[in-house]
């Protein structure tokens, strides 16, 4: 008997697959097609697509062809593909009874279960640094498990026995490569044992006996009705099999998408693995066909755009052969190219600023689709927020991470905080998300967090710990009351808002202390435990919004499957949790608009919208670099007959060339990645050059009107320079006091006086700030002060221990810091030795030592009292009747010249206050010298600075004085304005207030004025 020919047809990537191949079994296909099948004969042919999508779209088609009548449908089915899952359990495809396979493990019950043989094979093998690390890092042993899922899977999809690894000890003999094969053991023996053991199978070692169990039974028993695989291009070894038993069947037919039948026998027998045309010249070489026996549908098909890919995508063993391409066929591509438009963009942002234009402008045209199809998953979300400016929603195949949503968004935060031990801005973060009220109304719940934030989350303190709330709160309430420095806005915080916070703390910690963060238990009972204190936080609307149901689903998931885990501790189970918080998608129900779509390369296979916009086109996005997986190199995988990587590249390219069959087509990237410059990909670079060689040098791209267009939305209609900012308050707004060391602010940064003492503006510190070099100083004023306040005149025998104490005193709040503890602790003790042995020196001239002491003085200025105040670190009366004022320094000295010219005035403006009685105590004295002490981490400790003025102290005192009030009266007048940083040391020097005056815009602008 002769053997059968196999069946087998292709549709042109010019025409609409789905909407052809619909049309053809509306005529007869694949009978002789001059015959329309019976309506109960239509309902027992069996298609299988690709994927789900495609299934879903051809019964759209299906309903639109037969006028919205009643059609008794085919029966379609998706085949599967690599990310697709193939069959249910039940056999959807007609399953002998006789076949019982076990079920197949779920992708987390398998993930956890690999996880739990990783952890095994650590505490077994401690030797190793490998071990170590997974040890060390919940993470790292789960991105492993991830990984090594990965490679089973592509073990067994391409039917390769995981026992083969062994013979892979002798490819490469490093010590290193020697542990990472011993560490596949897990896959090759472990795993496999493991699942017999569970009775169950890997999903992907199921799919492939599925399908080639269903090709067996079909080939046994060729069924009566037609059976028709369209659109799979075979990649997977049980797939083909499927297809040539299916193009065996007396009725059946396999329809190829977009086989090129231009491509000459040369460039035919050069395609590689990264080529488009790569799966289906496999599947042609296992169906035993040449490529003249495959039928073209429908008979007169447009194949134009097929001819370009073919040429674009010309193997480089025969582009040689281009230069005649284009000689001779400048019309054809000419026409080819006639809808297809090149959109270059300057960066990524603009780049979705025109993906979005295009697919605005779409929505114009009544009935009219569009989809963009990109790999790129930050791209999609930039379309889709800038879609979302214009009031449209678009429909998002890949949908966004649970975690940003709702309850799974406060799971997130909880775990987040608790790795971080519940300090600093991580658990701000989840007191302050809009859903957590831990059992109060949620508009008091932010009020008390608020205040909870500003007195013991930025207080300059270091974060407190769980289970210390309450304490800290209740000490910045007590601090905050006696300070009459206080921040405004926390001298605004009311009783009833203490109150209300001291309620919130005691629930905070109620709630959060009750996780078993330091137990080993199963992942059912952390996650158990995770669930009840996110129910404790919002209530029942942890289980609200759109993201329930999907929240819901994915925790009954991961508890139904965590007995594959043994117990674990708390860091281990919120990484699994975690984890999957971030990758499960949530699709929104809200009403998308349906002529609109983003898709994936899979999504979008055998899908025909009217505009399709290819974005992300730049090399490394699309086609992605080609990536051997961590565990086997290439000489590996070529001994084990597995896929190259560029694979790939080839399905890549593949989804590229069906994509350019659409009507419109616009091929979009971008000059700029990120921060670094990006080229188009290597077929938009094919494809550019032979435009060029063709004379179609004005369509190459960068001229594209969309480009214009989404740069011109950046651009202002009128465009005014931001200038230096010059306010002018009203005289009675100036400030009528301030103090010596705010002088030299009004010298140098004048902006800082109006928005501090005018606008009322202070800085808040930062959240959870750590100690910095300005507390450190503060501490060593305060220590030193009490030090000299209690030993004037003398110094007897122990006060090295004193000073040390005093020092230990005011250090100790700040001791949970462990650079405070470590360091500055030991910097102290060494300043005090340093300082006392100084000090025996300095006194043999002094006879009263004043320190801390504060004083005032009082001028008239444009007819109002002016007040200057000062609190001086310290005021040697020494013997001769003068004073020597001392100003201690942990930070900058300034130089003798600032001091002399006025720019650092606040010793000697200290001294001429001294001549005019400001310190009660002191009466008037004359300041003989002046002098900084400079306290450091160096050695000595300590440095004694006598500014050289050139001339007495009470010369530049006086002189200095009288500048002021000269200064003071040009700010007494309304028409003086206060300008942001007019005599700074250095140009990248921060202040307070620059993002108030907006400095980096104004000095862009280069108004420096």
């Amino acid at each position: 008997m002769e053997a059968r020919l196999p069946r087998v047809f292709t549709i042109p990537s010019d025409e609409p697959f789905l909407d052809v191949l619909a049309r053809a079994i509306l005529a007869g296909f694949p009978g002789d097609c001059r015959t329309s099948p019976a309506p109960f004969e239509l309902a027992s042919c069996r298609i299988l697509l690709p994927t789900r999508r495609a299934a879903r779209e051809l019964e759209r088609i299906f309903h639109q062809l037969s006028g919205k009548t009643g059609l008794l449908l085919p029966r379609i089915t998706p085949i599967g593909d690599v990310d697709e899952e193939l069959f249910e359990p039940s056999g959807s495809i007609g399953l002998s009874a006789d076949l019982s396979l076990p079920k197949a493990i779920s992708p987390i019950g398998r993930d956890l279960l690999l996880l739990e043989l990783i952890g095994s094979w650590a505490n077994s093998n401690l030797q190793s640094s490998l071990a170590t690390e997974i040890l060390a890092s919940p993470q790292q042993a789960l991105t492993l498990a991830r990984s090594m899922a990965e490679l089973v899977d592509g073990l067994e999809i391409e039917e390769i026995d995981p026992a083969q690894i062994a013979e892979l000890y002798g490819l490469d003999s490093s010590r290193h490569r020697e542990a990472i094969v011993g560490f596949l053991a897990l896959a090759r023996d472990q795993l496999p044992a493991m699942l017999g053991k569970l009775g169950v199978m890997s999903p992907a070692a199921r799919q492939s006996l599925l399908l080639r169990h269903e090709a067996a039974r079909l080939s046994a028993a060729p069924p009566a009705y037609p059976v028709i695989a369209a659109g799979s291009t075979g990649s997977i070894p049980a797939t083909r099999e499927l297809l040539k038993s299916i193009s065996l069947l007396p009725r059946g037919a396999v329809i190829l998408p977009g086989l090129d039948h231009f491509m000459d026998e040369a460039s035919w027998a050069a395609v590689g693995a990264q080529h488009p045309q790569f799966a289906l010249k496999q599947l042609l070489a296992h169906l035993n066909i040449a490529r003249n026996q495959v039928a073209v549908i429908p008979d007169k098909a447009r194949m134009q755009r097929s001819w370009l890919c073919g040429e674009i995508m010309r193997p480089t063993d025969t582009t040689p052969e281009w230069s005649e391409v284009v000689h001779s066929n400048r019309a054809e591509l000419a026409a080819a190219l006639d809808t297809v438009e090149l959109v270059e963009a300057a960066n990524v942002h603009l780049e979705a600023k025109a993906i979005a234009l295009i697919l605005r402008k779409a929505l114009e045209t009544p009935q009219q689709s569009a989809s963009l199809v990109t790999p790129d998953r930050d791209l999609a979300r930039r379309v889709k927020q800038e879609l979302h400016g214009y009031g449209i929603e678009i429909d998002d195949s890949a949908g966004e991470p649970l975690i940003r949503f709702d309850g799974a968004a406060v799971l997130g935060l909880l775990i987040d905080s608790a790795l971080g031990n519940f300090t600093g801005d991580r658990v701000i973060a989840l007191l302050k998300q809009r859903l957590c009220g831990f059992g109060m109304p949620l508009e008091q719940a932010r009020r008390a967090a608020n205040v909870l934030e500003l007195a013991a989350f930025r207080s300059g303190m270091p974060p407190p710990e769980i289970g210390t709330l309450a304490e800290a709160l209740h000490a910045a309430q007590e601090s905050i009351a006696a300070d009459s420095h206080v921040h405004p806005v926390l001298q605004a915080v009311t009783e009833n808002d203490w109150r209300l916070a001291r309620a919130f703390t005691a629930q905070v910690e109620a709630c959060l202390l009750q996780l078993p963060r330091f137990r080993l238990l199963d992942l059912a009972s952390h996650l158990d435990a995770l669930v009840c204190c996110c129910e404790q936080i919002c209530g029942q609307d942890f289980w609200s919004g759109e993201s329930g149901n999907t929240l819901r689903t994915l925790i009954d998931s991961l508890r139904a499957e965590s007995g594959h885990m043994e117990k674990c501790g708390f860091e281990q189970a919120v990484a699994v949790i975690r984890h999957y918080l971030a990758v499960t998608p949530f699709r929104r129900n809200a009403k998308a608009n349906a002529r609109l779509s983003i898709l994936g390369l899979l999504e979008a296979r055998l899908t025909r919208p009217a505009i399709m916009v290819l974005g992300g086109l730049n090399e490394g996005r699309w086609p992605a670099l080609p990536d051997s997986g961590p565990w086997l190199n290439r000489p590996m995988r070529e001994k084990l007959a597995m896929q190259q990587p560029e694979h790939r590249i080839g399905q890549m390219a593949h989804d590229l060339a069906q994509a350019l069959g659409c009507e419109q087509v616009f091929l979009v990237w971008s000059r700029r990645v990120g921060d670094a410059p990006a080229i188009p990909s290597r077929w938009i670079l094919r494809l550019q050059m032979l435009m060029k060689a063709a004379g179609l040098n004005n369509r190459l791209g960068p001229v594209s009107e969309w480009n214009s267009l989404a740069a011109k939305l950046r651009e202002p209609l009128i465009v005014s320079p931001c200038k230096k900012p010059r306010p002018r308050p009203q005289t009675a707004a100036r400030p009528k006091r301030l103090s010596v060391t705010r002088i030299e602010t009004l010298i140098r940064d004048p902006f800082a006086i109006y928005a501090q003492d005018i606008l009322g503006l202070r800085p808040l510190d930062g959240l959870s700030a750590k100690p910095g070099l300005a507390l450190r100083g503060t501490i060593i004023h305060r220590a030193i002060g009490e030090f000299l306040a209690r030993f004037p005149t003398s110094l007897p025998t122990g006060v090295l221990e004193y000073l040390v104490e005093r020092g230990r005193a005011h250090l100790s709040p700040y001791l949970s810091n462990s650079g405070v503890a470590v360091f500055w602790s030991a910097q102290f003790e060494r300043i005090a030795e340093w300082l006392i042995g100084e000090e025996h020196k300095q006194r043999r001239d002094v006879k009263h030592v004043f320190a801390e002491i504060g004083g005032k003085i009082e001028f008239e200025i444009a007819g109002d009292l002016f007040t200057l105040t000062c609190r001086a670190d310290r005021i040697d009366v020494l013997a001769n009747g003068a004073a020597r004022i001392v100003d201690y320094k942990t930070g900058r000295v300034p130089t003798a010249k600032q001091v002399t010219t006025g720019l650092a005035p606040q010793l000697t403006l200290q001294a001429a206050m001294l001549e005019k009685g400001a310190f009660a105590k002191l009466g008037t004295l004359q300041t003989q010298e002046i002098a900084y002490v400079k306290l450091g981490i160096g050695d000595p400790a300590g440095q004694v600075i006598i500014p050289d003025l050139k001339r007495p102290v009470m010369e530049c005192a006086r002189q200095h004085v009288a500048g002021l009030i000269g200064l003071l009266q040009k700010y007494a007048g309304s028409q003086q304005p206060y300008l942001p940083r007019t005599i700074i040391e250095t140009e990248d020097e921060v202040r307070d207030f620059d993002h108030f005056s907006r400095f980096r815009e104004w000095a862009l602008t280069g108004d420096g004025s």
